[in-house]
């Protein structure tokens, strides 16, 4: 997850006790470089509270897993300091530029590239607004659900417009960003990346709200929904306009969903029935390909 002030990001955590351990590597490092940076720990003191930290919040902690990964974290929290910034100035030109694809999908892509490109030549003046990120990080970010060719096409489609380019090395996957235009006028500051398509077409007038509680993207789909739908599960007294109830068609259970919802399984057959699906494209795959 890229996070734009990753200081009042950590106190906000800290402060909350809510720590996010869905990549406990990656936030036992952002744990390292906070504890260095901002605490001023070092040497055996730094991995003692890296130590403390992990046996107090991290219930599968076992010293012997993580002796090694955390003095990795201790050594390279000197090399990565903690990114402070209030946000990502997107300028007119560049805006005009995207605007100018005339194809959505095409648009939110390249929109997320270039807040990617921002992103790192802050973090390291001299990126030159390369983008290093995974395939599947940027089309996530972007909001954008595809397969592994379409990926490689809508990339090409980029480059064929003089809007990206690649690296000349074949084993290097990082691409340049080439429409980037600081001394243009300043229209769009981005200040949340967790759903930079959503970002775009907020900004092209689609209907949507930063939830309440989180501040994350969501879609407005009725009159006084103020919560994505996490937040919302934790809320027991908050209903949106527009709810009904749907019987699912697997187990017959019956379930709240919204008025413009189009699911008729509930989550747990939805999810069996993702899982069947997939089992059956592997089959047909494996079948055509048997000599």
């Amino acid at each position: 997850m890229i996070i734009l002030n990753e200081k009042n990001y950590v106190d906000q955590l800290l402060t909350s006790g809510q720590i996010d351990f869905s990549k406990p590597y990656q936030t036992l490092s952002l744990m390292a470089r906070y504890y260095y940076h901002i605490c001023e720990c070092n040497g055996d003191k730094l991995i003692e509270q890296l130590q403390d930290f992990m046996k107090q919040h991290y219930p599968r902690y076992n010293p012997v897993d993580w002796t090694s990964s955390i003095e990795t974290c201790a050594e390279r929290a000197l090399k990565y300091p903690l990114c402070q910034c209030d946000g990502i100035w997107i300028t007119s030109n560049e805006l005009d530029v995207i605007s100018q694809i005339n194809d959505k999908v095409l648009e939110r892509l390249a929109f997320t590239l270039l807040c990617l490109a921002k992103y790192h030549n802050f973090r390291n003046k001299s990126n030159q607004n390369w983008v290093n990120n995974q395939d599947s990080e940027i089309y996530r970010l972007a909001c954008i659900t595809t397969n592994a060719y379409e990926k490689d096409i809508r990339f090409h489609k980029l480059k064929e417009a003089c809007l990206i380019d690649f690296a000349n090395k074949i084993d290097n996957l990082s691409i340049r960003v080439l429409f980037i235009d600081d001394e243009s006028e300043m229209r769009l500051c981005i200040t949340d990346y967790r759903k930079l398509g959503y970002e775009w077409r907020m900004y092209k007038g689609e209907d949507y709200i930063r939830c309440s509680e989180c501040g994350i993207l969501v879609r407005k789909t009725s009159i006084n929904k103020k919560y994505c739908k996490d937040c919302a599960k934790k809320n027991p007294y908050y209903t949106p306009v527009g709810i009904k109830i749907i019987t699912c068609i697997d187990c017959g259970k019956h379930f709240n969903a919204e008025a413009s919802s189009r699911d008729c399984r509930c989550d747990l057959c939805k999810t069996s029935h993702r899982k069947e699906l997939q089992k059956l494209k592997m089959r047909r795959y494996r079948n055509k390909t048997i000599v």
